[in-house]
């Protein structure tokens, strides 16, 4: 797993009247070779990205963030599981036909998809300080707080899992030449188009209907969240975000491969975790962006962080 970016120098953030942002003292502790704990440190970013700047600063105008890069990352980052069973199936004589085979496959793609995840956090990291974070002048990035840390580890934990198991679930051509064609990129925006739709269906009943907000109450007590707070949640939203609307959206899509439901997977979870970073810069959608922006319908970091 790639280095982890732990922050031993904050102090404690302490709760003050009217203040939004519970305690959070948990990264104080030393790091430790716990996966777990590993696991929880992943989204410790520098201590100036916790803290307030002050009125006077100021970066001047919002920079627009080209996703062609985005793009290149997410392909160069999440591509190798693919490119492994391609080459092993046709330069060798391995077959995955055996359940010990299966095995292997499964962990490869668990396995790698959290070293991709990292990447991502890392990635989100970087362009935060690079590009600073939204409203950064009167709030820094919320931590994890302490009453919040262990269901947040847990919900990663059953992300990562859940995630890649149903790509196996929905694969059904998991076992031969991973299927990819010029066709790909599009079945793959129509299915981020499906889960927006399912995802905002339930998402804007659970604001509107007072007797719905319990679904989704505990996601926003963040108001500047980071990538690891993207899966904070009670377990009727955990189950809908990570399980049950990319399911419902996989249905109603033209039929994708398990290369595309794995390429999918990974342009969700890209697009979930950036969308919490608050990255100050015009940062859209990376495969649908070019679609959407000319039309006025571009989703932006922004957009989720004035939601927040």
């Amino acid at each position: 797993m790639p280095a982890m970016n732990p922050v031993s120098s904050l102090e404690p953030i302490p709760v003050k009247k009217k203040s939004y942002r519970p305690t959070s003292t948990w990264h104080l502790k030393p790091p430790t070779r716990n996966p777990i704990d590993r696991i929880r440190r992943l989204d410790l970013g520098p201590p100036e990205m916790y803290e307030a700047k002050g009125p006077e600063w100021d970066r001047g105008p919002m920079p627009n963030h080209p996703m062609w890069r985005e793009n290149l990352f997410i392909l160069r980052w999440a591509v190798w599981p693919i490119v492994i069973q391609w080459a092993l199936l046709r330069y060798t004589d391995i077959q995955i036909d055996s359940t010990f085979a299966q095995i292997v496959q499964v962990i490869l793609y668990q396995a790698w998809f959290i070293v991709y995840g990292t990447r991502i956090f890392l990635r989100a990291q970087r362009f935060m300080k690079i590009y600073g974070t939204l409203n950064e002048e009167k709030k820094g990035r919320d931590m994890i707080a302490d009453v919040h840390r262990d269901r947040v580890t847990l919900a990663l934990v059953i992300f990562l899992i859940v995630r890649i198991s149903g790509i196996f679930v929905l694969g059904k051509d998991r076992s031969a030449d991973p299927s990819l064609s010029i066709w790909s990129p599009v079945k793959i925006g129509l299915f981020q188009i499906a889960l927006d739709y399912f995802f905002y269906v339930y998402h804007r009943s659970t604001h509107d209907f007072d007797s719905l907000w319990f679904i989704h109450q505990k996601h926003h007590a963040t108001k500047a969240p980071t990538p690891s707070l993207a899966i904070l949640a009670d377990n009727y939203q955990e189950a809908l975000e990570i399980a049950i609307i990319p399911f419902l959206a996989s249905q109603v899509v033209p039929k994708m491969s398990f290369a595309e439901l794995y390429g999918a997977a990974a342009y969700t979870a890209y697009v979930e975790a950036i969308g919490h970073s608050g990255i100050r810069a015009y940062w859209g959608t990376p495969i649908l962006g070019p679609v959407l922006k000319p039309l006025g319908m571009d989703l932006v970091v922004e957009d989720h962080d004035l939601h927040h």
